[in-house]
């Protein structure tokens, strides 16, 4: 499988892996940003993301497996999210610009897990976006930054995050959780697993409920039986289903 590592930014953590599809085609392709989990953590890196990134190009997609500014690794919050809006900005820049294949930038479709997938739903809410993710899928996001500062616990790595006490900046943690960004306009699937002991399914049920009662298009997937790290395992009900999410159209859940 091809791989060309791209900057888009002078940062050492502001790059990414490019894979073009497998196979040869000669109409543009839709593009997949795929974004990393690991507790927004520099411990955690994008081969988290490189097994799915290669089975996506092999179903015909342009893939972007991206790098960010984490904590231990250059960046907190502010960092973290100026990245991801750069990167995929970058699809219409110098990731098209490397890729022999032709993008069709009306198609770009975002998935994050974990850590990742908040940072994906969060890029949905970001209108002012060059490029603009036709569909983001969420696998096992942590979606809700927020509710637990509001009813007064403190969650550590939240607290790392973001670099401040709930209280001391509640509107901080509301404008990085997707939960308190809806509505966005741009169609979400959640998937999650009932075993998940990291980030609990009822997070994704809390997102769908609101998405849907704000009129946002938005499918849950709640599969029995898989975790949170189900979605590293190309074996998975879970794995399938991003896939099967990433490669439908808008439309389709």
């Amino acid at each position: 499988m091809d791989r060309i590592r791209i900057a888009y930014g002078t940062e050492p953590q502001q790059f990414g892996h490019f894979y073009p599809p497998e196979e040869p085609v000669s109409t543009p392709v839709p593009v997949v940003m795929v974004v990393h989990g690991g507790f927004w953590s520099g411990k955690y890196h994008l081969n988290l993301g490189t097994s799915f990134a290669v089975d996506l190009a092999r179903h015909g997609v342009a893939v972007w497996n991206i790098e960010y500014r984490r904590l231990g690794a250059g960046g907190g919050w502010d960092e973290m999210s100026a990245d991801v809006l750069a990167a995929l900005d970058a699809i219409a820049g110098p990731v098209a610009e490397r890729s022999a294949v032709p993008f069709d930038l009306s198609k770009v479709r975002v998935v994050g897990h974990s850590a990742g997938g908040q940072l994906a739903v969060w890029l949905a809410g970001q209108r002012q976006t060059a490029v603009r993710p036709e569909k983001v899928v969420s696998q096992a996001g942590a979606l809700d930054l927020a509710s637990a500062g509001e009813r007064g616990r403190r969650i550590g790595y939240i607290e790392d995050l973001l670099g401040v006490p709930f209280d001391e900046d509640p509107d901080r943690y509301r404008a990085a959780s997707p939960l308190h960004r809806i509505p966005t306009g741009v169609p979400v699937v959640c998937i999650h697993g009932t075993e998940d002991a990291q980030v609990p399914a009822k997070v994704s049920v809390r997102y769908g409920e609101a998405a849907r009662a704000a009129g946002d298009p938005v499918a849950l997937h709640i599969v029995e039986g898989e975790d949170h790290y189900a979605f590293l395992n190309p074996e998975t009900e879970c794995w399938k289903i991003s896939r099967d999410a990433l490669l439908s159209g808008d439309g389709e859940f």
